[in-house]
């Protein structure tokens, strides 16, 4: 049952995050968007919503530092007065080989991609234990992680991590939080068109995909009660090859 449910993305302000919190909010859930340095997207994104008459609030702070992430959750917390799901979806992918890759952007990635998801998945728990509730965590990943390239070896290893603890938590923080993953392929261009042209003849399905197919399937796991450790895999087959 949706109505009255509160859902908070992480980095929701721009790309596949902001698609995913106009769609929730048209589903009828109650959006908390996160953003770091994206706070004017975030509020016009809050400010266009409530115009429609949706419910989105705005909390802002940084993933990469974990004293914030206790505060942050509070403040999704009493947006609403309740937090039911928790959507990772925050992410950078800097395009930097093993030689290029320093420990201070090793830590930062796996900070964002591993260290705030299972923080904010664990406050999450602890708030549904205190309302003797349940709810879920969705984790996007990458479908890359199947066949990572040498240009963003760092990045794959924070996404391969949090692949991980999706699984970890799954087993840990059930029957009170179902833990699902979503690795979208091709949806969204970050200006590489002719990428995109490529897979579109590559991919079993010949074409690439949208924003769209990203919200529908975490959509489905948000409202799955009988599914938890999965990762659905929303790539038009890329990983089959």
């Amino acid at each position: 049952m949706i109505e009255g449910q509160v859902v908070l993305i992480s980095g929701g302000a721009k790309r596949v995050g902001r698609a995913l919190a106009v769609h929730l909010a048209h589903q009828g859930y109650r959006v908390v968007v996160h953003c770091h340095t994206s706070e004017r997207e975030a509020r016009q994104l809050q400010a266009d919503l409530e115009a429609e008459g949706l419910a989105l609030k705005v909390v802002q702070g940084d993933l990469s530092l974990p004293s914030h992430l206790e505060s942050l959750f509070g403040s999704a917390v009493s947006a609403f007065g309740q937090v039911d799901h928790l959507v990772n979806n925050a992410s950078f992918f800097p395009a930097q080989t093993m030689e290029e890759t320093s420990l201070a952007s090793f830590e930062s990635l796996m900070a964002v991609h591993n260290t705030a998801p299972f923080f904010l998945s664990k406050a999450l728990y602890s708030h549904l234990l205190s309302r003797s509730a349940k709810g879920s965590v969705t984790n996007i990943l990458d479908t890359k992680l199947s066949s990572p390239t040498a240009s963003r070896p760092a990045y794959y290893c924070a996404k391969g991590a949090l692949s991980a603890q999706t699984k970890a938590l799954a087993v840990a923080l059930g029957p009170t939080v179902r833990v699902n993953a979503v690795s979208p392929g091709p949806v969204m261009s970050n200006g590489e068109e002719a990428y995109f042209r490529k897979m579109a003849e590559l991919l079993p399905l010949r074409s690439t995909g949208s924003a769209q197919d990203i919200c529908e399937a975490v959509s489905y796991l948000l409202g799955a009660s009988f599914v938890t450790g999965v990762d659905l895999q929303v790539d038009g087959g890329q990983h089959l090859l």
